[in-house]
């Protein structure tokens, strides 16, 4: 850097001090460039960090693990609930838990806005299947409880030989067991392949899916 050479007097008047930077009576600097740098340092924003945009958060797998998920799955479930206490439509169930089931993929992807794969639609769909069965069971308790000798009586009436079963506890508890297993079956596989078929053909709100 060239050496400075301080000018004896200031453009005030004022006599300068050897090797002084500023003037002491007026204050203005003695070299214009250092004039320049105050001004350049005064206009010159502020360093600011570059800040790191949030990274895009994946979809959560479609398990009894996701809270949309289950919500999902329990409205479906509610509403297969409601039709089945309607006479007359509840007798064609089977086509209800198929529409559960595409119900509640198009519903997943309206509160996630995350398309599903017909593999997460089917596990959707399944776990749909998994509650309505189990508000089917607490129901069917429920009815048992409260009319199940009214219900007995009149499958006597019109079988007597049925009091063989219904003398037979051992008998009757796997019967009814097995009744359960069949209607799991039905319900959770129809309700399975109405997700997939819901998350085959509704397409995808992105092209992020679950898979």
């Amino acid at each position: 850097m060239p050496e400075r050479h301080t000018p004896e007097t200031c453009t005030c008047g004022a006599t300068l001090v050897g090797n002084a930077r500023f003037c002491h009576l007026c204050g203005r600097p003695v070299f214009e460039s250092i004039e320049s740098e105050i001004v350049e340092a005064a206009q010159s924003p502020a360093h600011v960090p570059p800040v790191a945009a949030p990274a895009p958060s994946a979809p959560m797998p479609v398990s009894f693990g996701n809270p949309i998920a289950l919500r999902v799955a329990f409205l479906m479930s509610l509403a297969i609930i409601l039709v089945e206490m309607i006479p007359g439509v509840n007798l064609l169930l089977p086509l209800w838990w198929l529409g559960a089931g595409w119900c509640s993929v198009l519903l997943y992807r309206r509160l996630t806005g995350f398309g599903l794969s017909v593999r997460a639609g089917a596990r959707l769909g399944s776990i749909t299947g998994v509650l309505a069965f189990l508000s089917m069971a607490i129901l069917i308790a429920i009815t048992m409880a409260v009319m199940g000798k009214e219900v007995f009586a009149q499958m006597l009436k019109q079988d007597p030989q049925i009091s063989q079963v219904l003398d037979n506890p051992p008998v009757l508890a796997a019967m009814f067991v097995i009744f359960l297993l069949i209607i799991f079956a039905m319900v959770v596989g129809t309700c399975a392949a109405g997700g997939a078929l819901g998350a085959r053909f509704a397409g995808r709100s992105r092209a992020d899916s679950q898979v």
